[in-house]
């Protein structure tokens, strides 16, 4: 039966093999990134140390190898997404309430299916994301706790949608997988840090890098606002 099977065949030192492959992996990650991850282990001890009523001890306590495999699943499905996010008709960037310059007093208004930025402040990064989107035509909408309820809704109105979510490390996996179920591609743009009330007794907003999500846009549509040549 084995040499008849239609996809992979695991062989008696298959588990031996992915034994010593994921212990590469995580060595060499850990290398690696080793000046990103640096304020890991210590966070991470304190975390568990706690022994006040934190709801969010058990996030705040996430695996230090967990960070390096959803930073790989992120790339991984980005990878995977990138093809059919770019022939998708429609766009919809959904990003973080952390980001916000404002947070947790942020001034979007209230909607059923995503709060919208206001653009009160103009170097609040939400507000940039916002200008960015217009110059593409792209409504841009803050996440939902019921995301793949929020991606079904703008789905359904498109009919032919491809998202870009915003998020951190631990959760922009987490979305691309719902969007991935839904079958709507997912392209991702990580937050350099976690700024929310997760993560901080004093929560602030947590930046990431623009040019990144400007470099899926204009690879799907090209390049806006460019200067002429004289």
């Amino acid at each position: 039966m084995l040499d008849r099977a239609p996809t992979y065949c695991l062989g008696p030192d298959f588990d031996d093999k992915l034994d010593e492959f994921v212990d590469r992996f995580l060595a060499e990650g850990s290398d690696r990134f080793s000046g990103e991850f640096a304020n890991l282990d210590e966070f991470i001890t304190k975390a568990k140390a706690d022994q006040s009523d934190q709801q969010d001890k058990s996030l705040r306590s996430t695996a230090r190898d967990l960070y390096l495999l959803e930073a790989v699943s992120f790339k991984l499905y980005d990878r995977l997404n990138r093809e059919a996010f770019n022939r998708a008709k429609d766009t919809l960037i959904i990003m973080p309430d952390c980001l916000s310059l404002h947070n947790p007093d942020c001034c979007k208004t209230d909607e059923p299916w995503g709060d919208e930025c206001t653009r009160c402040t103009p170097d609040c990064q939400a507000n940039e994301i916002c200008d960015l989107a217009d110059e593409y035509g792209i409504e841009t909408v803050f996440s939902k706790r019921k995301l793949s309820e929020q991606i079904q809704h703008y789905a359904d109105r498109s009919g032919d949608l491809g998202v870009i979510g915003v998020a951190c490390l631990l959760m922009l996996a987490t979305g691309m997988r719902a969007a991935d179920d839904l079958k709507i591609p997912a392209r991702g743009v990580l937050l350099n840090c976690t700024g929310c009330e997760h993560w901080n007794n004093e929560p602030f907003a947590s930046p990431f890098y623009l040019d990144r999500l400007k470099a899926i846009l204009e690879e799907k549509y090209g390049k806006r606002n460019q200067t002429p040549d004289v």
